[in-house]
């Protein structure tokens, strides 16, 4: 499974090794015992030579399983089952499951009724005849009304189900129930995720130790956001006033939370068992900052024959810096950084109009609105 954020890992921990792994220190000790049994020298072209040579490289490669294996046993190098296993060390902190996406189906009928018209049946609504949506509640007409509106989960967890805008999910795959007449979604389809990867659950169980104390600080607050969703890669809390719990939320790739997810942070964070009994929490999407990039690079002559390279360099630290800069809150807007990204592209230099450095405040996230990076020529040196 592929990790989408690194490991904070503390870096007062060192690098941990349980056998050495070292070829070069085999390889002599080998040759310097065997030339002690056997009282001969072996010389660079001897078959003996080659098969000590041969024979450490075993070794080596069983080493670095014994390495690979242990390592296994400590939370900051384990994956996949070994790191849910590790996870009952920590305080009631286990691993995301995928979930689904969900969203407010709209039906209409042909007349309107003197009584409620209630359909208990499940109804299933499909985008394309693969991705589907079931409603979860009853459907209620109410007296006098032809219009109606119930909420509807996607049958396929994960992403897959995610980003669908109203209207897109509108073909009826269950039965026409009686006076039907078109259905369609009403809200962009969201909340879908996949498993919690690795890391994200790595940084989780660390985030945990928070939530031992019901004082409300702000790493309980971040902990317990993140265990509504994989989604969510970022959460700021801050208490704006006494007694008020002011969280934000972001997710990964820079993106935006929807309401659903937000109302479903809400009801999480509101809980008896984890909100402070004096706190009143407030959950939102962070405060946005726009801000253009506009730049003009330029290539020194020695390298103008990998222009075309250096400008796939150029779009791709482009790229990087726009994740780095809008994919977490509070995080200053800083030319600086995107003038570093730049030059280790292979360029000579680069003019950088905007952005100019600016503070973003906590509970804030810069959002990029229009990008043009430009090639200016080349330039001796």
């Amino acid at each position: 499974m592929a990790n989408t954020t690194q490991r904070n890992i503390p870096s007062n921990l060192p690098e941990v090794e349980f056998v050495d792994t070292d070829t070069e220190a085999l390889v002599n000790k080998l040759i310097a015992g065997y030339e002690e049994i056997t009282g001969r020298t072996l010389y660079p072209a001897d078959p003996v030579r080659a098969f000590i040579l041969w024979l450490a490289s075993i070794i080596i490669q069983e080493r670095v399983g014994i390495n690979e294996s242990a390592k296994q046993n400590l939370p900051r190098y384990a994956e996949g089952e070994n790191l849910d296993s590790l996870s009952e060390i920590f305080h009631n902190t286990y691993r995301l499951e995928p979930t689904a996406a969900t969203t407010t189906l709209g039906f209409y009928i042909t007349t309107t009724l003197e009584e409620d018209y209630i359909i208990t049946d499940e109804l299933e609504v499909t985008v394309d005849g693969v991705i589907n949506f079931a409603t979860t509640g009853y459907l209620i007409f109410k007296a006098g009304e032809n219009y109606a509106e119930v909420g509807a989960i996607c049958q396929s967890v994960g992403t897959v189900g995610n980003g669908f805008t109203p209207g897109q999910v509108s073909k009826l795959v269950s039965d026409e129930f009686l006076y039907f007449k078109e259905v369609a979604n009403t809200t962009t389809t969201a909340g879908g995720s996949e498993e919690e990867s690795d890391t994200a659950f790595y940084n989780r169980m660390r985030e945990s130790e928070e939530s031992y104390t019901t004082a409300g600080p702000r790493g309980s607050y971040a902990y317990h956001a993140k265990s509504v969703s994989s989604q969510i890669s970022d959460v700021s809390a801050e208490s704006p006033q006494d007694g008020v719990a002011d969280v934000r939320i972001m997710l990964y790739g820079g993106k935006l939370p929807d309401k659903e997810l937000i109302d479903r942070v809400q009801e999480y964070l509101s809980a008896d068992d984890i909100r402070p009994m004096t706190d009143k929490v407030i959950v939102a999407a962070p405060d946005t900052i726009e801000f253009d990039i506009e730049a003009t690079y330029y290539i020194p002559r020695d390298k103008a024959a990998t222009t075309k390279e250096i400008k796939q360099a150029v779009e791709l630290a482009t790229e990087n810096y726009t994740l780095w800069q809008t994919s977490k809150m509070g995080r200053d807007i800083n030319p600086s950084y995107f003038n570093a990204m730049l030059m280790e592209s292979g360029i000579k230099r680069v003019d950088i109009t905007t952005p100019v450095f600016t503070e973003i405040p906590k509970g804030s996230v810069a959002v990029l609105r229009n990008c043009n990076v430009t090639f200016g020529g080349v330039e001796d040196e």
